[in-house]
C-alpha cells in the first residue's frame, strides 16, 4: 500500500470565500472516493490550530500500489481538485511512502 500525504497552506480573501471554496474542495475530494481506480481511501482535514506554523488543509489518501499513484497524478478528478486550489496555494509539501 501507498500513502499519499498533503498539507497546503492557503490564502483566502474573507470568511466567505474560504467558506465557498472549502466546501468545493469537500465536493472535488468526496468525488475521488468512487471515481479513482485503486484509490484504497482519502480523507481530507482542515486545520483547526492556531500556531503560526500550521498547514490549513491535509490530504491523506492510500492506493493499493505505485502505478494506482501515478494514474491518479493525471486523473480528472485530480486535476479537478488542483484547479480548485491552485489559484489560492502559497505553499505546498506532499510525503508519499510504501507501508506493508
Amino acid at each position: 500500500m501507498v500513502k499519499h500525504l498533503v498539507m497546503w497552506r492557503l490564502r483566502f480573501a474573507g470568511d466567505e470565500e474560504r467558506t465557498e471554496r472549502l466546501g468545493a474542495i469537500r465536493r472535488s475530494i468526496d468525488a475521488l472516493r468512487h471515481g479513482v481506480e485503486g484509490l484504497k481511501s482519502v480523507e481530507i482535514g482542515f486545520n483547526e490550530s492556531t500556531v503560526s506554523d500550521a498547514a490549513d488543509l491535509v490530504l491523506y489518501s492510500e492506493f493499493d500500489n505505485w502505478p494506482a499513484l501515478q494514474a491518479y497524478e493525471t486523473h480528472p478528478l485530480h486535476e479537478q481538485l488542483k484547479r480548485l486550489i491552485a489559484p489560492i496555494r502559497t505553499e505546498r509539501r506532499v510525503v508519499d511512502y510504501e507501508v506493508g
